[in-house]
């Protein structure tokens, strides 16, 4: 069996949680997130896995991979990583470097995208995680931002590289189902 690696990438509060539970009705796979890996590594608690992004980045990437190695499923055909290609610590916004993604073995980056008014309700009604708060402008910039770094980051790895909306849940299964990703 050849398992594929996939990162599944957008800003936070674009909805990648919601669009991954559609998206396991259609299609069996792994689904790991870039924060609780790091919070497993760093024996950090589920729900403080927010407080990472104000972590030293560079630690937090070595955790990312240390944590996917051990959390990576053997037996699973595909592995979804849900995780981010910029982070926004409140500050700026920081572009992760495409050595984290090579390291993952990561063979196809999906980036979902959504209005920016979207994006700014989900953050707003989810009070379970601590996001900073954006008007539209900036949370399109982010988002273009954070686009812009998948594809170079799909674009120095040599794989391929899909822009997803909430409605594509059914078009990236087809893609992804059994297709080499090459």
């Amino acid at each position: 069996m050849s398992q594929r690696v996939v990162a599944f990438t957008g800003i936070s509060g674009v909805g990648k949680t919601t669009f991954l539970r559609k998206f396991a009705e259609l299609m069996e796979f792994q689904h790991v997130t870039g924060g609780s890996l790091i919070a497993a590594a760093k024996n950090v608690a589920r729900d403080a896995r927010d407080d990472l992004r104000h972590a030293d980045l560079d630690e937090n990437q070595r955790l990312l991979i240390e944590g996917f190695t051990v959390a990576r499923d053997a037996n699973a055909e595909v592995i979804i990583l849900d995780g981010h290609v910029v982070i926004d610590d409140g500050e700026r916004p920081t572009k992760i470097s495409s050595d984290v993604f090579k390291a993952l073995g990561v063979m196809a980056m999906v980036h979902l995208e959504t209005d920016p008014k979207r994006i700014a309700k989900n953050r707003s009604k989810d009070s379970a995680r601590s996001r900073p708060r954006y008007d539209t402008d900036i949370l399109r910039q982010h988002q273009d931002m954070s686009r812009q770094n998948a594809h170079s980051i799909a674009e120095e790895l040599g794989i391929s590289f899909y822009i997803v909306t909430h409605n594509d849940v059914a078009h990236l299964a087809s893609l992804l189902e059994g297709a080499p990703l090459d």
